[in-house]
């Protein structure tokens, strides 16, 4: 039983995990570009299994030999997801810059994996919107970073 804070009552049993508490975190990242790489590095630093999803062969044979766990291929077909282990997937980071390629994959994702956390980057918030009707639970906007960048760059400017 649980007091209004959601705190756990003295003697009570344990609160049954979810199912994703359960298993263990799997990440895919589709794309290595910059937001690619960062999520990478977030996900490495956290010891936490993941597989790269990349098109350019450059940079997936550039990227093997170091050891990134990175495949080639497009992650709106099936099988490359598969060959991620979307089955096991937690969660899944759709980094690059192409909304309507974003919007596929985000569809498929959702199909294979009715569990996984989808976080999608969009250009513009309505791609975000119909990112998240897609299957999206989170989505990173360009336009609103920027304008988050040029708010924050104004008002360094003014108080010089």
């Amino acid at each position: 039983m649980s007091d209004a804070a959601g705190e756990q009552a003295a003697g009570s049993p344990p609160a049954p995990a979810t199912a994703v508490e359960r298993r263990p975190r799997h990440v895919i990242i589709v794309g290595f570009g910059l937001s690619g790489r960062s999520v990478v590095n977030n996900v490495i630093d956290a010891s936490i299994s993941y597989t790269v999803i990349e098109t350019n062969p450059v940079t997936v044979n550039r990227c093997m030999p170091g050891g990134l766990n990175i495949i080639l291929g497009d992650a709106r077909k099936p099988d490359i997801l598969r060959r991620a282990g979307i089955d096991r997937a937690t969660d899944l980071a759709v980094t690059m810059p192409n909304d309507s390629i974003v919007l596929e994959i985000v569809e498929q994702a959702r199909v294979m994996n009715p569990s996984v956390r989808i976080i999608a980057r969009c250009t513009f918030v309505s791609g975000g919107m119909e990112a998240q009707k897609r299957g999206a639970d989170e989505t990173v906007i360009a336009e609103q970073v920027v304008a988050t960048e040029f708010g924050r760059a104004i008002v360094a400017a003014l108080s010089q």
